[in-house]
């Protein structure tokens, strides 16, 4: 606790040094001395000297420069100052000006207005131009209000129409009066059955992202965030977890706030999102295990007021399940106030048949056909506020709370046939029952962010605290073979800090992150194995920066972060020094990009750093059955993954080829447990590989014909692995080729159609073989009212119940291949009503993030 009460006193320290050094805002005198400068940088240097943002085009004022001696004025002051003799006139709002062209031959009065959504909320923000009505010309503009009102400083003489646009809305013309009330429209709209969207393209790339245009798309009539994510490209997964084809695990933040509750995703509409990124190559601001990140952003609206979601949805497959969601919040003024409630029960079914083998001093085989079963109901509460006291702050908390509601049940009954030397051996009736428990889960996340002048800063602050409990209890042919009982607590302190400041053409970003764990994970069992009492403490700090700057076509970024990991392991209360390290890494970054009209090419090197999960590191064995026992390694160190990457794009052809040299790659793989004591049974434990080879490409098309707007992925991998070090045998490296068709229909009165194909073939890769998987998965949504405010949307996953999974692999003197018939085919109905929409405007991004996933 003395680290985290040191480190917020410095992170809040270096806040308040950069508020004095700024503060207050759009109140400080200005004196600058301007000597033939461009009028553009005589008015940044103005903004910059006065705080209060200002808003003008470089068009028009480039070609005018300014000689002027400013000493102690205001920022209007200055403004009148450096614009005297010239075509133009400033109006002051209350955190920004708006410069603009002012024609000699004006009436001398203004034009004003206000700009609305069809439902007659105001649209903050929103583009207005005025253009001459005969050649569309231009003439002035300006940005609305936060109530939507805009003011022009002069009436033209000549006829003049007006062109208001807003991201999310259909644009409007329409003619210039002295008074103006404008209602833009949804930008998807209906016309003789038919609908209309705009032309601009549904992926786009920049640099080495890629840009997913949400609104007015196929994407925005997906359904839920969630099922939006699944489609874009490159990226597989679903239910808040997801990776990138070549990358691995994937990071989402919304608005800048890290999302940690993978339902949120859920209960999110994708036609609320405004944009989705895609950062194939995450900087040195990312920790080092984040293999990509996508960054959602919503429509931004400033509604006022009690808004709210309900969302609720109900499953069956083998087994039914169902989720109900409520979601208020409340805004006044600058204040932002949530409260959030998420019941959701589930169940499922499969059916798993496994044949293994081992040699020792007998072969042995052994046969099982198993049943699961498994029924769980779960609790989440999440309450908060936010608040910005201007454009430029803002602050808040957030408090999330959950637990398992009553216990998690789990039964796994069926039969297994185990044969010696070719003959019968054991022939049982096996019955696993097993019950697990969250306690009272807290997480809590503090955050302030804040533009002084040119400095950005974001600070995060997090705890994390809870326990599980689970039960095991087996039984063979009636008898009771093995009992288990496993209790762990988990504490967690993190802060994040970063900074981000213009230098010289480009954009400095640093900053620091600090986690501390307290991990207690203590195991009883009846005699099959040993009881174990593990104590693991974590101190990690972080110091990272990075550079971008762009030079003509050519875009460079180069970042570097040092990290320090020491680690304190207790067994039954007594320290381990053999599994007590201490790691100090420096992991490069570096990213080069050209972009020449609609081509784009990005190639990358990072260096990722990879810790085990918590289980993995578990010396505890687990009872799986009789004759299969489970556990940990807690000599794992981290992985290495030196990452090179070739990114491009050409309209709507988009590809990326990867190769990822990995050291210490971890691997689950099955040994003999013990011969002599424990004749026939076998053990599936961890280890790490000492290095292994990943490669390979993949290429997306998103052209669009009509009302039909198709995504076509074809890729190809390799895994090249030996771990012959382990006794695992090395077989060949095949290549895996993977397919997706992904068609959608946005259809006339708010009909939705999405078919999606996907097909991996076989690959005997290294010492697995990949077995061929594939799957069609249908949806169909409706939306009502002109809002949308209610949505209805029915899923069928796996229509022809073709998604087995299969699993083959050799380890060391075994061969073990399950083939599991789960739930994947499932119907989901589901319902979203919406009213009086805002958006919450927390933006915390949290602290510790890999710490917490290997939590």
């Amino acid at each position: 606790m003395n680290y985290i009460k040191t480190l917020l006193a410095v992170c809040m320290a270096t806040i308040c040094m950069a508020a004095a050094a700024e503060l207050p805002r759009g109140d400080r005198l200005v004196t600058l001395r301007l000597a033939d400068e461009p009028l553009p940088s005589a008015l940044k240097k103005i903004e910059r000297s006065g705080g209060k943002s200002i808003l003008f085009t470089y068009a028009e004022t480039e070609r005018y420069r300014v000689t002027a001696n400013i000493q102690g004025k205001t920022q209007a002051e200055a403004l009148a100052l450096v614009l005297k003799g010239k075509p133009f006139k400033f109006v002051e709002r209350d955190i920004y000006f708006v410069v603009q062209y002012s024609s000699g031959s004006s009436k001398g009065h203004g034009v004003s207005g206000r700009v609305t959504n069809e439902q007659g909320r105001p649209l903050a923000f929103a583009n207005v131009v005025m253009l001459t009505a005969a050649g569309r010309k231009y003439v002035t503009g300006c940005v609305t209000a936060d109530d939507g009102t805009f003011a022009l400083p002069d009436m033209p003489s000549q006829e003049c129409v007006l062109k208001v646009s807003f991201v999310g809305y259909g644009t409007a013309i329409v003619p210039c009066r002295a008074d103006n009330t404008i209602a833009l429209k949804d930008e998807t709209k209906q016309l003789k059955g038919v609908t209309v969207t705009n032309n601009r393209p549904m992926i786009e790339r920049k640099g080495g992202n890629i840009v997913a245009n949400v609104a007015g798309t196929a994407l925005a009539q997906m359904g839920s965030a969630d099922d939006m994510i699944g489609h874009l490209p490159f990226v597989t997964g679903e239910d808040g977890s997801y990776s990138v084809i070549g990358r691995g695990a994937v990071e989402v933040y919304m608005n800048g706030r890290k999302v940690r509750d993978k339902d949120e995703l859920s209960r999110i509409q994708a036609s609320d999102i405004q944009q989705a990124e895609l950062i194939m190559n995450p900087g040195a601001r990312y920790s080092s295990d984040v293999g990509a990140v996508i960054r959602l952003k919503t429509i931004r609206l400033r509604g006022q007021g009690l808004s709210g979601q309900m969302y609720g949805e109900w499953t069956q497959s083998r087994k039914a399940g169902g989720r109900e969601n409520v979601a208020l919040n409340y805004r006044t003024g600058g204040l932002d106030v949530f409260l959030k409630g998420n019941f959701r029960e589930n169940g499922s079914l499969s059916d798993i048949s496994r044949v293994s083998t081992m040699t020792t001093s007998s072969l042995w085989r052994m046969e099982t056909k198993q049943n699961n079963s498994r029924r769980a109901a779960n609790f989440k509460g999440e309450a908060g506020f936010n608040y910005e006291p201007d454009d430029h702050q803002s602050l808040g908390v957030r408090y999330e709370l959950s637990r398992t509601l009553g216990r998690e049940k789990a039964r796994s009954w069926g039969n297994t046939t185990v044969y010696r030397d070719g003959e019968l051996f054991d022939d049982i009736e096996t019955n696993s029952y097993n019950e697990s428990a969250d306690g009272w889960n807290h997480s809590v996340n503090a955050y302030y962010t804040a533009t002084f002048g040119r400095w950005d800063i974001d600070f995060n602050a997090d705890y994390v605290g809870g326990n599980s409990r689970s039960w095991q209890t087996a039984a063979n042919n009636g008898t009771t073979d093995a009992e288990s009982y496993n209790d762990v607590d988990n504490d967690l302190y993190a802060a994040k800090l970063v900074v981000s400041a213009p230098l010289w053409k480009g954009t400095l970003a640093f900053g620091t992150e600090e986690t501390f764990t307290d991990r207690r994970d203590r195991f009883v069992q009846s005699g099959f194995s040993a009881d174990a009492d593990d104590h693991l403490r974590q101190e990690y700090y972080s110091a990272f920066a990075d550079y971008t700057v762009t030079l003509g076509r050519f875009s460079l970024q180069a970042g570097l972060r040092y990290e320090h990991q020491r680690t304190k392991y207790y067994e039954a209360g007594v320290f381990k020094s053999e599994q007590s390290p201490t790691y100090n890494d420096f992991l490069p970054s570096a990213t080069a990009s050209y972009s020449h009209g609609d081509w784009n090419l990005a190639l990358s090197y990072r260096l990722m750093k990879l810790s085990p999960s918590y289980d993995m590191l578990s010396s505890a064995v687990s009872y799986k059955s009789k004759y299969l026992y489970e556990n940990g390694d807690p000599l794992l160190v981290p992985q290495k993954h030196h990452m090179v990457t070739l990114d491009g794009g050409w309209r709507w052809i988009n590809f990326t080829i990867w190769y990822d040299y990995c050291l210490n790659m971890y691997t689950s793989y099955f040994k003999p447990y013990n011969d002599e004591t424990h004749p026939g049974v076998m053990l599936q434990t961890m280890a790490s590989i000492p290095y292994t080879n990943q490669y390979g490409a993949s290429i997306n098309l998103t052209p669009k014909f009509g009302v039909y707007q198709p995504s076509l992925s074809a890729g190809v991998n390799w895994y090249d692995s030996d771990a012959t070090s382990l006794g695992i045998p090395y077989l060949k490296n095949q290549a895996c080729f993977d397919f997706r068709l992904d068609n959608s229909f946005v259809l006339p009165k708010g009909w939705f159609v999405n078919l999606k194909a996907t097909y991996s073939t076989r690959a005997t890769m290294s010492y697995a073989i990949d077995q061929p998987r594939g799957k069609v998965d249908l949806r169909v949504a409706k939306t009502f009212f002109k809002d949308k405010s209610l949505k209805i949307g029915l899923n069928v996953d796996d229509i022809f119940n073709t998604g087995r999974y299969r699993f083959t692999v050799y380890g060391d003197h075994t061969y073990y291949d399950t083939r599991n018939e789960g739930d994947s085919r499932r119907i989901k109905l589901s319902l979203t009503y919406t009213f009086n929409a805002t958006k919450s405007k927390y933006k915390g991004t949290g602290a510790g993030q890999a710490e917490k996933q290997r939590l």
